[in-house]
């Protein structure tokens, strides 16, 4: 792994992909056929803003560093999740979950919290590369107990109390070319952008 994407400079844009392959095929009536895989990836393509030379030559550096695709490194999701639990740092897998589960039991959320994770938030479990994304509403009940719905299923295993990640979790990315490519102009300003994707 070749570090943390810097945060000197919050980038302007991040095009955001979810990639689920599949296998469609047709047959000559018409029929169709799908196989789908247990994988799911995000990609996205990262835009930052004009920068000076200085500014630049930092991106630049650790882009560089990164030997095309061959390094990893980690970059946080910008945005706040939407639920009201976001801020919640003690919750926890309630039980083992086994690799393919799409349901998650947890607790530590605040007693009788709706809302506490909205469809569409983005969560990740301790010592897992994957970032999951919740599928629907989250509330808890009395004892602060709830069950989040995922997408894709678990690509690993869980343990009973295995810390949640509700906001802004961090992916482990690789870039997508070898080659990386910006442009400048007479007035010394500098345009960077480049794809990564998910590393699982």
């Amino acid at each position: 792994m070749a570090g943390t994407f810097p945060t000197t400079i919050a980038p302007r844009a991040l095009n955001f992909s979810s990639n689920r392959p599949t296998n469609t095929s047709y047959t000559l009536s018409g029929k169709r056929s799908t196989k789908l895989f247990a994988s799911q990836y995000f990609s996205f393509t990262i835009t930052m803003p004009l920068m000076t030379q200085a500014q630049f030559q930092e991106y630049h550096a650790f882009l560089v560093k990164q030997k095309g695709s061959f390094e990893t490194f980690d970059i946080d999701y910008p945005l706040d999740n939407q639920g009201a639990g976001k801020a919640n740092t003690s919750v926890l897998t309630r039980e083992a979950h086994s690799i393919g589960d799409s349901t998650i039991a947890v607790d530590g959320i605040s007693a009788s919290q709706d809302d506490a994770l909205k469809a569409g938030d983005l969560i990740k479990f301790s010592g897992h590369n994957k970032v999951y994304m919740v599928t629907a509403d989250v509330n808890a009940n009395g004892l602060g107990q709830s069950t989040i719905s995922i997408e894709p299923p678990l690509q690993a295993t869980l343990a009973d109390d295995e810390s949640v990640d509700m906001n802004r979790p961090t992916f482990k990315v690789a870039l997508m070319q070898d080659d990386i490519l910006y442009s400048t102009d007479a007035s010394g300003l500098f345009s960077l952008s480049f794809e990564v994707r998910e590393i699982l």
